[in-house]
């Protein structure tokens, strides 16, 4: 049992750490994190708890692999990085090529950010830059899902809908355009039998029209929308979209920082709904690339995309990047990461690990009044309760039975590394089931 760390650094936290997307006061001291082993993590105190959040949905092969591990350190020892504008590292080229591999085909060529915020804002960037070099210069308007959340950077702020994220931001840049969510749960058809009512392609049209489809660069949405509730849009409304920005020249960009890299039951999220052989313009991939060892993202572009850049007037390439994107170490760690979700086929596992979880939840919460929805795709299952008060109550009567479990709002987030047993998955599932019947029968 790890020895309890002194007093110095809880000190240390209270007195100069901010914590991000966290209140400055809280009612009860933070967890001190200072050990994890396979799917568990442990706290100052010597206390275990199984982790149900993979940290923030990156941790997706479990912590302390010793096979990532010595990747890193491998490469620290050898070169940590260097900046990729004007020289190639060898764990750069082969994670991109690695990349391209499982991809559909023609999305092959990428480029490396530090984060998922990063990533959006890079991908944004290459849309709108795309049609300044090719001469249609009135399309910079990106359309994306009201109720997405693209990241913490400024075009990722103005491309989320929410107020909660984009109230104090501003002034948020022009040149956005929020379309309706298709939300099953939103629609008397998904429980009443009547005829369809989910936004779908013909609503997103004449949303697109009133600022003119000419205008718009490209579709920035998430094949499941994580921070936005855990909500899975119904089957065919990525196809649809694919089929609307063809129509009109626009680009579609799948935002997979949250779902990519075996999370929904495919190496990525778009792909249950386009297939292997079709997909975007352009993909983020971020979190589980690298397992949470790193910070890393992926942009991800059609080759005939990127080859337009050569034709930029000021560069004849990319006016866009950062010193540290693909940075060697981090991208060391991801190739070895995806060595562990392909070899141990962990889409599979989430596929079946994540249908169990699910049925279960939908069974034994259904009629529990704390509750609204379960829902999910793959290792990304959400619970939406009756009120945020009542996802935190959950919350924490989960972490006094040893689960921490994700609480955004009034959803709760079961998402646990991919390596996980389908018998831990399941405990888990009951001890947040447990809490939600224990709040239920209390004064709510």
């Amino acid at each position: 049992m790890p020895t309890p760390l002194p007093g110095p650094v809880r000190r240390a936290d209270t007195g100069h750490l901010w914590h991000p997307w966290s209140p400055i006061r809280v009612a009860t001291p933070r967890l001190v994190l200072t050990n994890g082993e396979d799917c568990r993590v442990t706290d100052d105190t010597g206390r275990s708890y199984l982790d149900l959040r993979a940290g923030t949905l990156n941790a997706i092969v479990g912590y302390g692999e010793q096979r990532v591990v010595d990747a890193m350190t491998r490469q620290a020892r050898q070169l940590m990085t260097w900046d990729l504008a004007e020289v190639t590292t060898e764990p750069a080229a082969l994670l991109a090529e690695r990349i391209a591999a499982f991809c559909p085909p023609g999305l092959s060529r990428t480029l490396f950010c530090n984060s998922g915020s990063e990533g959006t804002e890079a991908a944004i960037r290459i849309a709108r830059m795309f049609h300044w070099i090719t001469g249609d210069r009135e399309r910079t308007v990106i359309a994306s899902w009201a109720d997405g959340y693209h990241g913490a950077t400024t075009a990722g702020i103005a491309a989320t809908g929410a107020e909660f994220r984009r109230d104090g931001a501003g002034p948020l840049p022009d040149g956005f355009l929020h379309l309706t969510t298709p939300r099953c749960s939103d629609c008397a058809a998904s429980t009443g039998g009547h005829e369809c009512r989910i936004p779908g392609a013909l609503e997103w049209e004449a949303q697109l029209a009133a600022v003119g489809a000419h205008r718009v660069a490209a579709v920035l949405v998430e094949p499941v929308l994580s921070v936005g509730g855990i909500v899975v849009p119904p089957d065919g409304a990525l196809a649809a979209l694919r089929a609307l920005c063809d129509r009109h020249g626009i680009l579609l960009i799948v935002d997979e920082v949250a779902t990519g890299i075996g999370r929904t039951g495919h190496m990525l999220g778009f792909q249950h709904d386009l297939g292997h052989d079709n997909g975007p313009d352009i993909v983020v991939t971020s979190k589980g690339l690298t397992g949470g060892y790193a910070p890393l993202a992926a942009v991800t572009v059609r080759q005939d995309l990127y080859e337009v850049f050569a034709d930029d007037p000021y560069l004849g390439g990319l006016r866009h990047g950062h010193t540290t994107g693909g940075h060697a170490t981090a991208c060391a760690a991801a190739l070895a990461v995806l060595d562990i979700v392909e070899g141990e086929d962990l889409p599979a596992r989430a596929r079946g690990v994540g249908s169990a979880v699910l049925e279960y939840l939908s069974k034994d919460l259904d009629g529990c009044p704390a509750v609204r929805q379960v829902r999910g795709r793959g290792l990304l299952v959400g619970v939406e309760t009756v009120s945020v008060e009542v996802a935190q109550d959950v919350a924490a009567l989960a972490q006094q039975a040893g689960v921490l479990v994700r609480s955004f709002g009034p959803v709760l987030t079961i998402a646990p590394p991919l390596v996980i047993t389908e018998d831990d998955a399941l405990a888990g599932a009951r001890t947040v089931a447990d809490a939600l019947h224990t709040v239920a029968g209390g004064a709510r």
